[in-house]
Order: C-alpha cells, then structure tokens, then sequence
C-alpha cells in the first residue's frame, strides 16, 4: 500500500514563520493558512493588523491550491477562458480564485498548500512562496 505525500505539522509551522517573516519585511498584515494534501487545516497565522477576513480567505485559497494541484492565479487564469467554468467554479463554497495560494509538492505529487490573504499590494502569492521556499531550502 502506497501513501500520498502530505505536509507535516513542523513543515506546516515552517512555512507559517517564513511567509510571517516575508510580509514583515514587505510591511504587509496577512493571514497565512497551512492545508494538507485533503484540504484540512494544518496551520494558520493571522498576523496583528490582519482584518478577520483574511482568516477564510486564507484558507479557502489554500484548500483551493492544494485541490486543484495549482495556484489559485493560475487556476483562475484556466476558469476565465470559459464562462461557464468560471460561473460553476466560483459558486462553489470554500472556493476561491483570488491569487495567493500555491500547493506544496513532493516527490511529484502535491502534499498540501499555503494560501495567503490580507496584502494590499498583490503580494499574497510571493508571500506563499516564500514559505514554500522553506521547505525547498530544508
């Protein structure tokens, strides 16, 4: 029996500090939302300055990413070429399309996401990739 790649609490918490870290040094007030490779919540940081409804948008995008086994930019890039994907897609509860989130992949399979909410300047996604860029780093 073979098992899915998945993210573990250490990881999940790394990749919280490193996304925290970044948007500290950006000056953003973010939540940051750690899923497994299921959708399910595994971290969440909700920075001070961060408005409460970074919180779900956190983490539907990252349940979003790690669903879809793509960013949520990308994956709203692919459901905007065809209304009717688009309309039926961002209907859907706990679902976002909103750019910051990435999934987390190893040994070639996605084993979670981070999502990212709450910058005013577009930087939710390099935000998430600097937590990503945690795990890559060891």
């Amino acid at each position: 029996m073979t098992s899915d790649p998945t993210i573990s609490a250490a990881q999940a918490r790394r990749v919280v500090d490193e996304a925290v870290a970044r948007a500290e040094e950006l000056g953003a007030r973010v939540c940051v939302a750690v899923v497994d490779n299921g959708g399910s919540l595994k971290a969440l940081h909700r920075m001070d300055g961060a408005t409460f409804a970074t919180v779900d948008l956190a983490v539907d995008k990252a349940a979003t990413a790690a669903g879809y086994g793509m960013s949520t930019q990308s994956l709203a890039e692919f459901a905007s070429a065809d209304p009717a994907v688009l309309a039926g897609l961002s209907n859907r509860p706990g679902f976002s399309l909103l750019p910051g989130a990435l999934p987390v992949e190893q040994d070639g399979a996605v084993a979670g996401a981070v999502g990212v909410s709450g910058s005013s300047r577009g930087e939710d996604e390099p935000i998430a990739a600097a937590g990503i860029a945690a795990l890559k780093a060891g």
